[in-house]
């Protein structure tokens, strides 16, 4: 408590000042170091193309200080658009290599974003936490399952403002299916099924490495790797299909599992399952890449009054057949036009309905058929569920507000100790795509939270290449 004047410390709200007392060994955010709550923050960007370029507007709505990306040209391009629109009056430190702004800028930091592909996220998401800086990581927030738990037990220590970029968390359609399934409208939920038309990279399914090439001009690839094995460059990997490689992306459970089964790991209150099987795989990738199309399932125990559920995921186009109350249903889609299920979403079968969740973000929840939506919404007429949740001021605006200390640090509702563990149920299904055995099932401890399987848990993290750290 000594680094805070008293008349610092009455200027910090008290729940911030409890946890500076308690964490004493790891420094309190810049903003309560330096400034009151709801100044302008200092933020940084790690990453700043592709999805990270979304993360600029953000940042730059604060004081934006610093800016990381391997990419000279992408790096050169996002500073002269911040100069063009006056977004750094006192100008912007520009760094090819994360370590290095955490080192220079560490002390000056309120918050980061982390966009870089998912092999680094969890070495720079942890360099902020670390820091006591707050952070916001892109989906999936880890490249591992090991990295996935570490990140949610370091932001529940750190008790700094963390978000994962899953943006459709902050949206109304998926508080509906929380607080229906909660509300118990279609019975007590025994299947449901994810479904994603993803992957749209062609690396998937690839047998063989492609040959080496020179690392192109401006690219720092010693960084781009970072904590991964090294390996030469190639095509495929900078700057969008590293997805489908085993040692930087997570395949399409990876890129689309925190949008669209976001909305089964809250209603469900998921947690870990107690195994996952490989049901089906087709172009398998041999030992470096995901295959082109996967089936897999979870199998969840009963947990704090809810049944036991098994979840199946669907990726590359094969979805569950089209349920025989759509089929009888022609309200649902224009009468005689042909009923297909949509390119992706959710299906929940319980004892007493069905809920169809369409699209990656759940934006449009109905139970079907679209009678039993009506049956369902004139029962609800008028009346306030004890399962509803207030709605968001918007996904990155939640994450602002808990780093200036207006809101607590957990505010955000996808933070590291609810986005880590959903991250890692994704994971084990990444585990059962990288061993690419049908059949094979991972038996897991579902209260322990660990994998049983030797073959399995032996894929669980990996050890770092030298220089970079957890």
């Amino acid at each position: 408590m000594s680094r805070l004047s008293r008349r610092r410390l009455l200027q910090i709200p008290a729940a911030a000042a409890a946890a500076s007392v308690l964490v004493r060994c790891r420094p309190a955010p810049a903003i309560l170091r330096t400034r009151s709550p709801n100044s302008v923050l200092n933020t940084a960007c790690v990453a700043v193309g592709g999805r990270g370029g979304a993360h600029v507007g953000p940042a730059s709505s604060e004081q934006i200080i610093g800016i990381c990306d391997v990419d000279e040209g992408r790096l050169k391009k996002c500073e002269e658009g911040l100069k063009k629109g006056n977004k750094i009056p006192k100008g912007v430190k520009c760094y090819t290599d994360y370590r290095k702004l955490f080192d220079e800028l560490g002390k000056e930091l309120d918050a980061v974003f982390v966009a870089t592909p998912d092999h680094n996220h969890a070495a720079a998401s942890m360099l902020a936490l670390k820091n006591g800086i707050a952070c916001y990581t892109e989906k999936p927030c880890a490249w591992s399952v090991a990295e996935a738990k570490a990140l949610a037990e370091a932001a529940a220590k750190a008790k700094v403002a963390t978000q994962m970029g899953n943006q459709g968390h902050a949206g109304g359609g998926i508080r509906k299916v929380v607080e229906w399934i909660r509300d118990g409208a279609i019975g007590e939920v025994k299947e449901v099924y994810t479904w994603t038309n993803r992957p749209v990279w062609n690396t998937q399914g690839t047998a063989t490495r492609p040959e080496s090439k020179p690392v192109p001009q401006g690219l720092d690839w010693e960084n781009w790797i970072g904590p991964a094995p090294f390996r030469d460059y190639h095509d495929g990997l900078h700057s969008f299909a590293w997805r489908g490689w085993f040692d930087f992306g997570c395949g399409a459970v990876g890129d689309m599992g925190c949008h669209t089964w976001d909305n089964v790991f809250w209603s469900m209150n998921a947690d870990w399952p107690t195994a996952v099987e490989l049901l089906e795989i087709k172009g398998p990738g041999g030992t470096e890449t995901f295959p082109k199309q996967s089936n897999f399932k979870w199998e969840f125990p009963a947990r704090n009054g809810r049944a036991a559920f098994t979840a199946y995921w669907m990726s590359g186009g094969i979805k569950p057949p089209v349920p025989e109350e759509m089929l009888n249903d022609p309200t649902r889609q224009g009468g005689k036009k042909k009923i297909e299920m949509p390119k992706s979403g959710n299906l929940y079968i319980g004892t007493k309905g069905k809920l169809l969740v369409a699209g990656d973000y759940a934006d449009s929840p109905r139970l079907i058929p679209e009678t039993s939506m009506k049956a369902w919404q004139e029962e609800r007429k008028g009346k306030t569920s004890s399962n509803a949740i207030e709605g968001s001021p918007g996904h990155h605006k939640e994450f602002l507000m808990a780093a200036k200390g207006e809101k607590p640090w957990d505010f955000p509702k996808s933070n590291f100790t609810y986005a880590g563990p959903l991250t890692e149920v994704m994971l084990l299904g990444a585990l059962a795509e990288k061993i690419g055995k049908v059949g094979f099932r991972i038996e897991c401890d579902a209260e322990k939270r660990v994998v049983k399987t030797p073959e399995a848990a032996a894929l669980v993290g990996r050890e770092y290449r030298k220089g970079w750290s957890l």
